[in-house]
């Protein structure tokens, strides 16, 4: 791994919360393996401001505090880099709002570099943002290692959620237990979409009984939907400390997509949280998810269904070979090598 030198970066999150993915994998998860690689970086230093640093980075932050943090880097002669996952296109869409749109474009066109996690994603964005045209690099989102999660201690109201969602797993033995993981945004993905996956389940269920746990945030908007699902179902919040326990109690994770904007440019970081959590995935395909279909389902819901009720023995080997994949291409080292290679071109102009 190439280091970069004695600079010194720093990462702007508007928050540093392990609570969102998005910053787990874009922001602390990042930071920490470039420290391990020797590299010299850390949060933006919000009270001195980021006077004798190289570069900052800007992570999915498009507000005032990082237009601040923008003017401070470019009045100390800092690079400047916008990292970018889905949340443009995610925002645009709940705001509704021109100005948000033109106000993030603003903001990327500020930038050295722009960062995104898919080839895909950088499309999208010089498509609406064509100043950025020959500065877009990729950056992968960094591989979620749910197991070190798995060391810290549930509370009480974490495990008596465990322990209900262990139960009606139970209740139905012999049925392939089946789960959505993600958040819900009106018109574009969440709990509220599910209705043809489901319809796949139902159908599924004519052959081998079925279950299906939702894993989110938002209970009413489950309580709505399920009522006409007519397939045995669960809900069970999400916390960071019981997620990756209730994840494991079940054989496959089914991640329909629709088709938008906001979904084009997403990574492969679900499937891949599923995959190394040792679930078999069928999913709806995406760009970023066709280098997973030798070892998932895409596109072919009741086989995969089939080959995970029927033949999970024989998808071992293929779990272990998607394991090896994922590390390769999106474990600590792999991502922070990139990063260094972005942070190194950065220097050199």
């Amino acid at each position: 791994m190439t280091s970069s030198g004695e600079g010194r970066f720093a990462f702007y999150a508007k928050r540093y919360s392990h609570k969102k993915a998005s910053i787990r994998l874009r922001v602390l998860e990042p930071m920490a393996a470039l420290r391990d690689a020797g590299v010299r970086v850390g949060r933006y230093p919000k009270l001195t401001g980021p006077r004798g640093y190289d570069a900052v980075i800007i992570s999915k932050a498009f507000g005032r505090g990082a237009k601040k943090a923008m003017r401070a880097a470019q009045a100390a002669g800092c690079g400047l880099i916008f990292d970018i996952c889905d949340n443009r296109f995610a925002n645009n869409r709940v705001k509704g709002s021109a100005h948000h749109g033109a106000r993030t474009s603003q903001l990327l066109a500020q930038a050295d570099i722009v960062t995104v996690p898919t080839d895909a994603m950088g499309d999208l964005l010089i498509a609406s943002t064509p100043e950025i045209a020959g500065r877009v690099r990729v950056v992968p989102d960094m591989l979620e290692d749910i197991s070190t999660l798995s060391e810290l201690r549930p509370s009480l109201i974490e495990w008596f959620h465990l322990r209900r969602l262990r139960a009606f797993l139970a209740a139905h033995p012999g049925a392939l237990h089946v789960v959505w993981f993600g958040n819900n945004m009106a018109g574009v993905s969440g709990v509220g979409l599910l209705d043809e996956a489901v319809a796949q389940l139902r159908q599924f269920a004519e052959r081998h009984p079925v279950t299906l746990t939702i894993i989110n945030n938002q209970p009413s908007v489950y309580r709505e939907v399920s009522t006409k699902w007519g397939v045995p179902s669960f809900y069970m919040p999400w916390s960071l400390v019981s997620f990756p326990a209730a994840l494991r109690l079940h054989r496959t994770a089914i991640i329909p997509v629709a088709r938008n904007d906001y979904t084009a440019g997403k990574s492969i970081n679900r499937p891949a949280t599923a995959i190394m959590a040792g679930l078999g995935v069928i999913a709806d395909s995406i760009d970023s998810y066709e280098e997973l279909r030798p070892f998932i389902a895409l596109d072919d819901w009741q086989g995969g269904l089939a080959r995970y009720a029927f033949g999970w023995e024989h998808e071992q080997a293929r779990l272990v070979q998607a394991r090896a994949h994922l590390d390769e291409h999106y474990g600590r080292r792999r991502v922070a090598a990139r990063w260094i290679e972005v942070l190194n071109e950065l220097k050199a102009r």
